[in-house]
């Protein structure tokens, strides 16, 4: 999949939405954090959890050598997260940075610094 790339203010722009979402809807955040976090525990591609949030079948960014009961336990875990009444405000967020790499997008949300993100290709 290519993106377009993401400028410094993009980067700025979705913290800022990010941020209101934090304020907005705390129990979706939390969520959010929760899955984000057990995405980068679990060595994960970010995009494979936008792929399941987004419900699009990106078949690069499907596990290859992950246990099926892990996996069965993650995707459970995002099932959960998509079961928030609020989920449609964070398919939002990321609809609207869309040519913002999901891995920026949910490292923004862990906190990282957009200046730490910019330009940055690596992360999947």
């Amino acid at each position: 999949m290519s993106y377009m790339l993401a400028g410094l203010n993009d980067l700025y722009d979705a913290k800022k939405d990010l941020e209101e979402l934090k304020q907005n809807s705390p129990d979706l955040a939390e969520q959010l954090i929760h899955v984000v976090s057990l995405t980068r525990q679990l060595q994960l591609k970010y995009g494979y959890m936008g792929s399941l949030l987004m419900d699009k079948d990106l078949p690069e960014y499907e596990p290859k050598f992950v246990r099926g009961s892990i996996l069965h336990l993650y995707q459970k875990e995002v099932q959960k997260l998509k079961n928030n009444p609020e989920v449609n405000k964070l398919k939002e967020v990321m609809r609207k940075h869309q040519k913002i790499t999901d891995s920026k997008l949910f490292l923004l949300t862990l906190g990282a610094k957009p200046e730490l993100l910019q330009g940055s290709t690596i992360i999947k």
